[in-house]
């Protein structure tokens, strides 16, 4: 946002930022707060989906687990950063699931393969329980993040 502001105080760049500063920056009684993401909400769905299904709750938790289902389609990063991502020393993020929500692109690695999990699992559930699983260009997307974050 800041560096939006020092190229052009008026630019759509900038004024795109200005509605998620409540995501970051809030006064509390005791002064100004900020914080560096948005949440961890990716992760800890990931892990519910997961601890549901271990524990045989699924008939107890089927609305909990459709939501959630949801969740984690609709957090998948859908694309790369647009323009020369790896020029801003950016990695691939198409594919991936982040600490918090899809809007920041930072891929996380335990993120993507725990999101990536929770996906497989629930795509082995009835759909009219859960809802329909990710579209397997999507899975595939993650493999890839993953490989490609693997130490050669």
């Amino acid at each position: 946002m800041l560096c939006c502001w020092v190229e052009d105080p008026n630019s759509e760049a900038f004024k795109l930022h200005l509605p998620r500063i409540p995501d970051y920056l809030w006064v509390a009684e005791d002064g100004m707060k900020m914080k560096g993401n948005n949440g961890g909400q990716s992760w800890d769905a990931a892990l519910a989906i997961q601890s549901i299904i271990a524990t045989k709750l699924v008939e107890d938790c089927e609305m909990t687990l459709r939501k959630a289902h949801n969740f984690i389609k609709n957090s998948q990063v859908q694309d790369n950063c647009l323009g020369d991502f790896s020029s801003w020393h950016r990695h691939i993020s198409k594919g991936a699931w982040t600490l918090s929500t899809a809007d920041n692109k930072w891929q996380v690695s335990d993120c993507t393969a725990e999101g990536l999990k929770a996906a497989l699992l629930l795509a082995k559930l009835p759909s009219n329980v859960v809802g329909e699983p990710l579209a397997a260009e999507q899975f595939y997307d993650a493999v890839d993040v993953i490989l490609s974050l693997q130490v050669s």
